[in-house]
């Protein structure tokens, strides 16, 4: 495929990444400061648990949607994560020539929803609180690509044209040898990717794997075999010297943009020169290489674009905690107790799961009894209160061994639980039982 003309070949365009500034209106002191009570509250209340806790364990709510916060970055936004993108907000009296609010879409969150879908949900749900002053959306980054079948492991810098002088390469290895991974010409404003998208995907989030594995498949390229993407990432400084400036600006020329790209950056066929025509100004005479030829008349974001997501389809996006989530917190607790001398072994690791999903579904099994029962079962309320301190104790066992199949009315729950509380918090004040319901 280097050196052969190319008549067709699997590949879809789209754009992998976009960044922008939201202009911010009269509310966002207001909205602003909804964010930093919500974030001192779960301090508090680690604090009062006496959890030790990360920046990444808080996670508070904006207009429904649930983010998790990720810190204070260097640029003095306040940062949070979401499965689709991220976010960031700044005091208003800081660094008064930027804009408030930061926006960095992801490629989940793009290739779930659409890219005009997820920019319109962040817009009108997530940021409406703070009263956008104007429609105006700053551009800061975009990143135009092209995911294509074929395998670009034999780059190297010698069939590289462009003026940018920074190369760089990683390389993998592999049981058949080493095999290029990710090639990158230039740097910020203006930079190069070429690499290995499924390569890349093993290391990633299952839930993203499984999403663009079924994108590639029905846009038309094999899973099977190699598929790079050919990425070109612009910042605004660049962005603005083209007179793009906000993100329609940035959307409506997506495909000029990458075909900018693959005129600044040339990928030459070598194959036809000698060792010294390589290594003098001879090489730029080679043609370019037909893959790359192909590449940069091919591009075409129409069908992307049209990907969307009515608003009124888009569900309260909420923040699911993940295996992936829970991995941190855990090891944190696993090096406490070896700093202090105390090896957990398998076996503590078993019971302690064992217990925690019996204590989890027998609380569910309990809701679930609250919830579904309907007859009445006037003797229970007089049953719970007789209970000495050893019933109370085994109150939950009781209820998932005894109760399962005794019906309860709904308007009985808030008179059932009060007597039972009030059980409880007497043999509390005795000094019965530590026993929390």
């Amino acid at each position: 495929m280097k050196g052969k003309n190319i008549k067709k070949i699997p590949h879809v365009s789209g754009i992998d990444a976009l960044y922008y500034f939201a202009q911010s209106g009269g509310n966002y002191d207001n909205y602003y400061m909804n964010i930093i009570d919500q974030i001192e509250d779960k301090k508090a209340e680690f604090t009062a648990l006496n959890y030790a806790y990360a920046d990444n364990d808080i996670i508070i709510t904006i207009n429904d949607i649930d983010v998790k916060y990720s810190g204070m970055g260097r640029d003095g936004f306040l940062w949070f994560n979401h499965e689709f993108f991220r976010v960031g907000f700044k005091d208003s009296e800081k660094s008064q020539n930027i804009n408030n609010i930061r926006v960095q879409l992801n490629a989940i969150g793009i290739y779930t929803l659409g890219i005009k879908s997820l920019v319109e949900y962040i817009n009108t749900q997530l940021l409406k609180g703070s009263l956008l002053s104007t429609n105006y959306f700053p551009v800061t980054r975009i990143d135009v690509n092209m995911f294509v079948q074929h395998n670009f492991n034999y780059l190297k810098k010698e069939m590289i044209l462009s003026k940018k002088k920074t190369h760089s390469a990683n390389i993998g290895e592999r049981s058949t040898g080493y095999e290029l991974e990710t090639y990158y010409v230039g740097k910020k404003p203006f930079l190069l990717r070429i690499y290995n998208k499924l390569k890349e995907l093993e290391v990633g989030s299952a839930i993203k794997r499984e999403l663009m594995h079924n994108y590639f498949l029905i846009n038309g390229l094999d899973t099977r075999k190699p598929i790079f993407n050919v990425e070109f990432e612009y910042h605004r400084e660049f962005l603005k010297q083209y007179n793009i400036d906000t993100i329609e600006d940035a959307l409506e020329r997506s495909q000029s943009l990458f075909e900018l790209g693959c005129d600044l950056v040339k990928i030459l066929d070598i194959s036809s020169l000698t060792e010294a025509q390589i290594n003098s100004s001879n090489r730029k005479r080679a043609d370019i290489l037909p893959i790359w030829q192909y590449i940069s008349t091919h591009y075409d974001s129409k069908e992307f674009m049209q990907i969307a997501t009515p608003m009124e389809k888009i569900e309260r996006i909420s923040y699911r905690y993940s295996l992936e989530d829970a991995r941190k917190p855990i090891k944190r607790q696993i090096t406490r107790l070896l700093l202090h001398g105390n090896a957990p072994t398998l076996f503590y690791f078993y019971e302690l799961l064992q217990n925690s999903k019996e204590d989890y579904e027998l609380r569910q099994n309990i809701k679930q009894v609250y919830k579904d029962n309907k007859e009445d079962n006037p003797t229970f309320k007089d049953d719970l209160k007789s209970y000495s301190n050893e019933g109370l104790q085994n109150f939950e066992k009781k209820l998932s061994k005894e109760m399962m199949g005794i019906d309860i009315k709904d308007e009985q729950y808030d008179e059932l639980l009060h007597a039972y509380n009030e059980l409880h918090d007497e043999l509390v004040c005795r000094g019965l039982v530590e026993f929390p319901f």
